[in-house]
């Protein structure tokens, strides 16, 4: 009787805190399951404002004239899933647009401009963080002013240099004048700054040069921020309209976002079926690319671009 009594005495002075802290952990199971649920619901709701207008694209890319502006308006699922698909625009695209040809002359373009930007800014990056010369800070702090300026701003005098190398209305002339990236330069010297200087050190006592220690020991350390550089290129490249434009009077020489442009004629309701089909065209090559590079691309302006 005592040790029931005993035992009994004991659960009534430790029932509080146990009943406290069964309270204290049922709060906070669900101030977690409040965050978590808060955070899917912020996700979805951001997740549906930003696809929704290119699923809308994408849908009425399939449709006909009629039936895009039928399903607009009520809002409901025939606004993002055709009913009646048809690849007609598709085929106008390529055909009466051109686009198919406009295409490969922005491939070509963007991927040489890549190339040449890549080639440039390395061993200017390299130069700019490893090697030590006079005004070395004024040279870098000069670059990044040219990189604040509007292209606008010079845009008529470019196209005047253009001429007169007789560059104008070719591809040339399209990515010549943009090879010397100054968001690559700084990018990549964010990231050859973040390599110990005793990997160069240990480089030169085994007797490499400059340019081994470059290619050997810099270059493989720099990946993410080489693919970074290398799609924000090809990124400005390929969304090139405003100089294409200009120095681009060949309709077989222009690039895919004018190509799309220049096919709606000013006062007269545009073909949105093959509007929206070039544009689901242009967006494709975009989208493929960063998905096979977004490690990269993550990486690289966490590491290069937010540092000092």
């Amino acid at each position: 009787m005592s040790r029931t009594i005993v035992t009994m005495a004991g659960r009534g002075t430790s029932s509080p805190p146990l009943r406290a802290g069964a309270t204290l952990a049922r709060q906070t199971r669900s101030a977690r399951l409040a965050r978590t649920g808060g955070y899917w619901a912020i996700s979805i709701a951001l997740l549906v404002i930003f696809l929704a207008p290119f699923l809308w694209i994408l849908a009425s890319s399939f449709k006909s004239q009629a039936h895009i502006f039928a399903d607009v308006s009520p809002l409901s699922t025939r606004t993002f899933v055709p009913t009646s698909p048809t690849l007609s625009n598709y085929s106008s695209a390529f055909t009466a647009e051109h686009v198919g040809r406009a295409l490969v002359n922005s491939l070509i373009v963007s991927v040489v401009q890549v190339a040449l930007t890549v080639l440039l800014a390395v061993p200017a990056a390299y130069a700019l963080t490893r090697l030590k010369f006079r005004l070395q800070g004024l040279m870098f702090g000069i670059i990044l002013v040219t990189f604040m300026i509007p292209a606008e701003a010079v845009v008529i005098p470019l196209f005047q240099i253009v001429s007169d190398l007789k560059l104008s209305n070719t591809l040339y002339g399209v990515f010549l004048p943009f090879i010397a990236s100054p968001f690559a330069l700084f990018l990549l010297r964010q990231a050859f700054r973040d390599i110990p200087m005793d990997l160069d050190e240990a480089a030169l006592i085994d007797g490499a040069s400059h340019l081994k220690i470059l290619l050997r020991v810099i270059v493989p350390n720099v990946r993410p921020a080489l693919a970074t550089a290398a799609l924000m290129t090809f990124l400005f490249s390929w969304n090139a309209f405003l100089w294409p434009l200009i120095v681009i009077q060949s309709q077989n020489n222009q690039l895919v976002q004018v190509a799309i442009a220049i096919n709606t004629v000013p006062g007269e309701l545009p073909n949105w079926g093959q509007v929206f089909s070039g544009a689901v065209i242009a967006t494709l090559p975009v989208l493929i690319l960063f998905i096979f590079l977004q490690r990269y691309f993550v990486r690289g302006i966490v590491a290069s671009g937010i540092k000092g």
